[in-house]
């Protein structure tokens, strides 16, 4: 019996490391959307780049799901006035090329924030102020922001604010967003444009070591080749799981659906530039002329919510009555012809190869052809479309906002979209109103309390007024796994995760 159970060990310790049912596979492989723009933190602020930069990067510290602050790379923070903060860094942290991290790289990177370089990201540099910063030690340094703002630690845990080795980054020079060098559970191995990113275990992590020895980000762009990838077993975990296909994918149970509430909240932009989306009439005719609600129920199978605002439903400050906008095509005929549109007009959706933003942009030509507006749909290609958003070059299209963390605080969610200061690349509306400035730059340095709600109320009230937005839906997050897939289902930041302790046997 003695001589049966060892060779029942020896078998066991063999199908482990053979790969067999009851082993951890080596590799962990996640079907998106499209490819990361770049690995850069600080030469993007889109949500497919972000998931794949979270992997690899790490912040000073993380808002958690129940909205505390969390260290990370700062064992601990103390305020030490209105505008100064002092942090106490982890020791014995690596980056992936060796390097010890120290003051002098997290100084770098954040500085780096807010140099011209880093455009794509001015709204979380912009806070801080780039003269603030004074090295105490390797692992204690202050930093000041520009001014008194409530929400300044939190913006820190954007992914803008991820810590990389100084010496790396000079050493690349521009080519830096191809040779990402972080803390992170995984390390950079390649990237192939529109194919694949991989990455590997760092076994020098601070942390509790990744399950997975490989992660593969693949980029999939069709929605239905997504799925098919995951049902046959070619890869583990998908984003982006077309919500037409829940209810077909949780019948045949070959994988788990899993459903959060989202983060992420989808709009018609008209350039306010642009004629005649200038006209206040026009943006309103343009809302009131679509069915929301039967938007949500045909793209989303009813996964989603009708936004009514600027926030989202976790932000502080979202309002406690809130209204509804109404579904009126004959007062959007109304608001057309006193605004002068001619009876011919015609006009451009463009939009991304989502599916469930071409699907909407179908269902908006449809109901706009309603009111007498005759719309062209036009897809590009990701990298494209956010290029052409940034010049200003598209004067109507659907696009998403959302959050690339769990910070509850609304200053950095509105602030990117709304600012002035910030259009092109995250105000791709070209919004220019001064009482939203003034109102953004008052949320952001005023105490939390009743003053601030009060202030954050005027200012949903005033982009509502303005119809900054067409709200479209807030759709679920929704994703799907292998059934040998493990540690994923408490994954809550819908695109954007941290995929360390997520494995598949």
């Amino acid at each position: 019996m003695k001589k049966l159970g060892i060779l029942i060990l020896l078998v066991f310790i063999a199908g482990f490391c053979n790969g067999t049912a009851w082993a951890i596979k080596d590799t962990l492989t996640v079907g998106l959307i499209s490819d990361a723009k770049t690995l850069d933190p600080h030469g993007t602020n889109d949500t497919t780049s972000s998931s794949t930069m979270i992997q690899m990067y790490e912040p000073l510290l993380e808002v958690a799901a129940d909205k505390s602050l969390v260290p990370v790379l700062a064992e601990s923070w103390e305020q030490i006035d209105p505008v100064t903060y002092k942090f106490y860094l982890r020791k014995g942290v690596k980056f992936h090329n060796g390097e010890p991290m120290t003051a002098d790289d997290v100084i770098f990177s954040l500085r780096r924030m807010t140099t011209p370089e880093s455009a794509p990201v001015k709204l979380y540099g912009d806070n801080i102020d780039p003269e603030g910063f004074e090295k105490i030690d390797d692992y204690t340094f202050t930093l000041k922001s520009r001014g008194p703002m409530a929400a300044f630690l939190g913006n820190l845990s954007h992914t803008s604010a991820y810590v990389m080795n100084k010496k790396a980054v000079e050493a690349a020079g521009e080519n830096y967003g191809n040779q990402p060098v972080g803390t992170g559970p995984f390390k950079f191995v390649s990237k192939t444009k529109s194919d694949r990113t991989v990455m590997e275990r760092f076994d020098d992590y601070w942390g509790e070591k990744a399950k997975a020895k490989t992660l593969i980000y693949r980029s999939i762009p069709e929605a239905n080749s997504r799925v098919i990838e995951l049902e046959t077993g070619n890869i583990d975990l998908i984003y982006n799981l077309p919500f037409t296909e829940i209810k077909r994918v949780k019948e045949e149970n070959k994988v788990d659906v899993i459903l959060k509430p989202g983060l992420s909240l989808t709009y018609i932009g008209l350039n306010y530039n642009a004629k005649p989306f200038d006209d206040l009439r026009v943006r309103k005719a343009i809302s009131m002329a679509i069915d929301k609600e039967g938007l949500n129920e045909a793209v989303y199978d009813g996964n989603a919510a009708v936004p009514v605002g600027p926030l989202l439903p976790k932000h502080y400050y979202y309002p406690k009555e809130t209204k509804p906008f109404v579904y009126d095509p004959e007062e959007a005929k109304k608001l057309l012809e006193e605004a002068g549109v001619p009876k011919d007009f015609k006009m451009t959706i463009w939009t991304n190869d989502n599916k469930e933003r071409i699907d909407s942009a179908t269902i908006v030509q449809a109901q706009l052809a309603e009111v007498g507006i005759t719309c062209e749909v036009q897809i590009l290609e990701w990298g494209t479309f956010l290029e052409k958003l940034k010049s200003g070059d598209l004067s109507a299209f659907i696009i998403g906002w959302a959050a690339a963390d769990m910070n509850p605080d609304p200053d950095s969610w509105i602030s990117g979209p709304f600012h002035s200061k910030n259009a092109g690349p995250s105000n791709r509306v070209w919004l220019n109103d001064a009482e939203v400035d003034s109102l953004i730059e008052k949320g952001k340095i005023t105490p939390d309390g009743p003053e601030r709600e009060e202030i954050y109320t005027k200012l949903w009230n005033r982009i509502n007024d303005l119809t900054g937005w067409v709200y479209l839906s807030i759709p679920d997050s929704a994703y799907a796994k292998g059934k040998n897939v493990k540690g994923a289902d408490n994954l809550y930041r819908g695109i954007i995760n941290r995929l360390d302790q997520t494995y598949a046997e």
